[in-house]
């Protein structure tokens, strides 16, 4: 099997035609440092990959889901474990719809995007030597359980919060650490998956 740059392969995906698709999404399973992932020719910055689908570049996927999910580190350091106060945090209740204006609009051409990350910036994604990561693992569980169901953002936030709640152990140390993923949002609209039908 030959191996494809992966610039050259995000640009075809980018000229692609998305005008039947409801959203993007795009997964990196890799390693990286900070704003760059590693590719297998080079290390690429993760701007100049995202910028290839903004409305500018990429018409047919203006006003839907770019969807980026990045499992890699964003730099060498490791979150360490702190002792947080009793309680939780409460869904708002009085969530309101926003009312879709009937008139024809302009957006900005990097709208629509959703990054999402396996490690806060500035530090470590830690592995797990037998399974692999824990932040695809949570992520794949909780939208097999949830997808249909909740709100994307939704989602990402019940990952943080499982992935936050692991005790990790870095291979090499003993001491326990911990893991913070993160995700921008520059989404315009709610964003739900559907059930296949």
């Amino acid at each position: 099997m030959a191996q494809i740059k992966t610039e050259t392969t995000s640009k075809e995906a980018a000229e692609m035609d998305h005008t039947d698709a409801d959203c993007f999404v795009c997964i990196f399973l890799t390693h990286g440092e900070e704003g760059q992932i590693s590719a297998y020719d080079d290390m690429i910055k993760i701007e100049e990959l995202t910028d290839l689908f903004r409305g500018d570049q990429c018409k047919s996927l203006v006003g839907k889901p770019k969807i980026f999910i990045f499992q890699a580190c964003a730099a060498k350091k490791h979150e360490t474990p702190v002792t947080g106060m009793a309680g939780g945090f409460a869904a708002d209740e009085d969530d309101e719809e926003v009312e879709e204006a009937a008139n024809i609009y302009t957006i900005p051409a990097g709208a629509d995007f959703l990054m999402c990350y396996s490690s806060a910036l500035g530090f470590y994604s830690i592995p797990n030597k037998e399974s692999g990561s824990y932040y695809i693992q949570d992520l794949c569980e909780t939208l097999q359980k949830h997808g249909s169901t909740l709100e994307i953002t939704e989602l990402l936030t019940m990952v943080n919060l499982k992935v936050s709640q692991r005790d990790m152990y870095p291979e090499g140390r003993e001491e326990k650490k911990k893991q913070m993923p993160c995700f921008t949002s520059m989404l315009t609209k709610k964003l739900h998956f559907s059930k296949n039908k």
